[in-house]
């Protein structure tokens, strides 16, 4: 059995996407409408069910919650063309098999497909008892902004490790939010009523980092003039966060290593063994691979704390990222500073899109800080930003993904909207570009040819 129900309110996107799946053999069924679906859905248990997030009346969580209901282990592949950190954590504790992000790349997608239709096999429609309900989870993630594809990624895994209670290593360059992450992990997690507890292994000296990790007693050093508690006490229940764990002495490696076995430690200068309920994230910029390698770093250790591992893309390898983080920086820092800064200009907009962000979104985020301080006006202007972004020279440009750039022999690695593009064109040269028999074909009104026309870039006179 390969059937899969396929659900987007796109007339467009949802033929495509019966293409691409009936080429691999699938059987397709379709449904317009949330509504649609659910319908087709109780006459007919489907292996797959494929849904767009956003549909009107009905939307894919809403089409989710009624396939779960039915508790035959149907696999659900959310799909949403406005990634967030909430919807990702909603989708996947919901019950999501998986969440993907438009524009995907067809062999990805496939790839989702195919790994969904073996769940299917290897269950045989068996049932399953319901995940939980997350209706009480804090599916937030407010510092988190993008909807890249390598940002829903992140977001999917921060869902996923939520619901474990296994060590998390959070790797990623000065700047990207790593500590959001883990904090994110935590608020969605069992332990969100507990503290969340972040220390910089990188800004301690060795000796002080153990007291404050472990505590100390009386007398243990010079200046210990009392006892005091580490933060694996005071994090007790909840979530420990140790950044730049690469930068942590052999000999505490050791400690660590410990504690993240028997969930025991001991204060500097003390004999007595304490117990610690902590969930451990750590993060680092270091190559600790390399580190390991050249013995720098314990390796039971780093396969210890990398259980679970999320890489966050650098700002420069996620552009299409750009305008929404400088959006909310705006919003924030001129509600901040009381100020009716609105937006960046063409102009601006351009310089901030050169710049390399070495600094990532840090840098970002206070480059944005001092624009709005600075200005007089509703608009920043390049002169509102540092002289180092002004400064900068174009970036080499991305490889193109335009629609010249791809042959038709490639429509594997092209996006959905790339293959949706050749395909509108096709049929427009096909009807000589006569429009009311293109959007007949195409399943669609005018209006929405001329707006996916638009979209695209396409010329409707054929020129």
């Amino acid at each position: 059995m390969s059937q899969i129900l396929v659900v987007d309110d796109d007339d467009v996107t949802r033929k495509l996407i019966q293409e691409i799946l009936v080429r691999q053999g699938y059987t397709v069924r379709l449904a317009a409408s949330g509504e649609e679906a659910v319908e087709e859905y109780r006459r007919e248990k489907f292996p797959v069910v494929v849904s767009d997030i956003r549909m009107v009346e009905m939307d894919g969580m809403a089409v989710l919650r009624e396939v779960k209901k039915a508790n035959v282990g149907t696999a659900v592949i959310l799909m949403t063309g406005f990634g967030s950190m909430d919807g990702a954590i909603e989708a996947i504790q919901a019950g999501a098999f998986d969440y993907v992000s438009k524009p995907f790349k067809i062999d990805e997608f496939k790839a989702v497909v195919a790994r969904a239709m073996k769940h299917w096999e290897s269950t045989k429609g068996a049932s399953r008892l319901a995940p939980a309900s997350s209706s009480n989870l804090d599916v937030g993630g407010k510092g988190l902004i993008g909807k890249s594809p390598k940002m829903v990624e992140v977001y999917k895994t921060v869902a996923r490790a939520a619901m474990s209670a296994s060590t998390v290593l959070v790797i990623g360059e000065s700047g990207t939010g790593k500590e959001l992450v883990a904090r994110a992990i935590h608020d969605n997690s069992p332990r969100r009523n507990k503290r969340f507890v972040a220390v910089n292994c990188g800004a301690l000296a060795e000796n002080l980092l153990e007291s404050e990790l472990f505590g100390h007693v009386k007398g243990a050093f010079t200046g210990a003039v009392a006892d005091k508690r580490g933060l694996f006490d005071e994090a007790n229940g909840g979530t420990l966060f140790l950044d730049e764990i690469g930068d942590v002495s052999p000999s505490l490696q050791v400690k660590l290593l410990r504690v993240l076995q028997e969930g025991e430690f001991k204060p500097v200068g003390s004999n007595e063994v304490r117990k610690s309920d902590v969930r451990v994230i750590a993060a680092t910029h270091r190559d600790l691979e390399a580190l390991v390698k050249g013995g720098k770093f314990r390796e039971d250790l780093f396969y210890r704390l990398k259980v679970i591992s999320i890489e966050i893309p650098p700002l420069r390898d996620r552009p299409e990222d750009l305008a929404d983080l400088i959006h909310h920086f705006v919003v924030k820092y001129a509600a901040r500073n009381k100020k009716s800064v609105s937006h960046v200009s063409d102009e601006a907009m351009e310089l901030l899109r050169k710049y390399a962000w070495p600094g990532n979104v840090r840098e970002l985020e206070h480059a944005i800080e001092r624009a709005v301080a600075m200005t007089n006006t509703s608009v920043l202007f390049p002169e509102d930003f540092p002289s180092e972004i002004a400064a900068a020279e174009a970036q080499p440009p991305a490889a193109s993904t335009a629609l010249g750039s791809v042959a038709a022999s490639d429509a594997g690695t092209s996006s959905l909207e790339e293959m949706e593009k050749i395909h509108i064109l096709k049929v427009l040269q096909d009807v000589n570009y006569n429009k009311s028999k293109a959007s007949e074909v195409l399943g669609i009104d005018r209006a929405t040819l001329y707006r996916k026309a638009q979209r695209y870039g396409i010329d409707l006179r054929g020129k």
